[in-house]
């Protein structure tokens, strides 16, 4: 068995991002009350948005198995508050979940971790347990 041990999820529904703009643009409205809302990312969209890549390349490459987590570099832990970090990454977390469910061949999922500045890792972890 080949295992990637280090995949992110670089092609999540382009609904992520438009989440996170959302998020973060209420960040600069003085009486914009943070709410985690929901995320609506049909399974076919999660399927469109593997096939063409990481199930494309595991193909390519011979990988049976991709430790998959979400896209790093998109976390952001310094925007916005607790409240903000822990809202995002449970959406990214979910996402990943429901990869896992839809391809339990192909992913192994790994979380992130909600993290904000000045505030403990224990609030963190609790994702872990979720």
């Amino acid at each position: 068995m080949i295992i990637d041990c280090h995949g992110h999820y670089t092609t999540a529904p382009k609904e992520l991002q438009a989440y996170r703009d959302t998020q973060i643009a209420g960040l600069k409205e003085p009486a914009h009350v943070p709410s985690k809302g929901n995320l609506k990312i049909i399974d076919d969209q999660i399927r469109e948005s593997l096939e063409g890549a990481q199930l494309k390349l595991q193909r390519e490459r011979g990988s049976d198995v991709t430790i998959f987590s979400p896209r790093a570099s998109g976390m952001g832990h310094h925007i916005g508050n607790e409240l903000t970090s822990r809202h995002w990454t449970e959406h990214c977390n979910d996402l990943i979940y429901r990869v896992c469910e839809l391809y339990p061949q192909n992913f192994v999922g790994v979380c992130a971790l909600p993290q904000s500045p000045a505030v403990t890792i224990s609030i963190s972890i609790s994702d872990i347990n979720r």
